[in-house]
């Protein structure tokens, strides 16, 4: 089965921002920086962003929401790990903001957008037939 253009150029893009996220994670989990969780919730982005950006390329209905959701799923969730993790008194977090603030914001924002993407294509796109259908009732009601 061959694979379009878009659905490799969007893989790639993905597998770019989890890698990213990851190589950043790694980086603010060794040495001084002392943020050990962040090379954990790397991971989670190394696999839903790819799954994420890959749901843009989707034009069926069923496989996108699948794909979005599943990345929307894994967000939610490490998203609590990492509430916990930031929430808690012991947090290593503001260690590493002190330590190397550039690169912590830059993780969150790697973090961050993956799950954005995932969740904008749940909420703005909805199936052509419901967009069909909704049209069509709406000018029955016109006339």
């Amino acid at each position: 089965m061959a694979m379009r253009a878009t659905t490799v150029v969007l893989l790639l893009f993905g597998l770019c921002i989890g890698s990213g996220s990851m190589a950043l994670g790694a980086y603010l989990a060794s040495g001084n920086n002392g943020w050990h969780s962040a090379l954990w919730f790397s991971v989670v982005g190394l696999v839903a962003a790819p799954l994420s950006t890959t749901s843009w390329s989707s034009r069926r209905s069923k496989r996108r929401t699948v794909m979005a959701g599943i990345a929307l799923v894994l967000g939610i969730a490490a998203n609590m790990g990492l509430l916990l993790d930031i929430s808690s008194e012991s947090s290593q977090i503001t260690l590493a903001w002190s330590q190397v603030p550039l690169a912590v914001a830059a993780w969150l924002v790697l973090w961050l957008s993956w799950q954005a993407a995932a969740l904008l294509r749940l909420i703005m796109f909805e199936p052509h037939t419901t967009r069909r259908r909704l049209s069509r009732g709406h000018r029955e009601d016109n006339h």
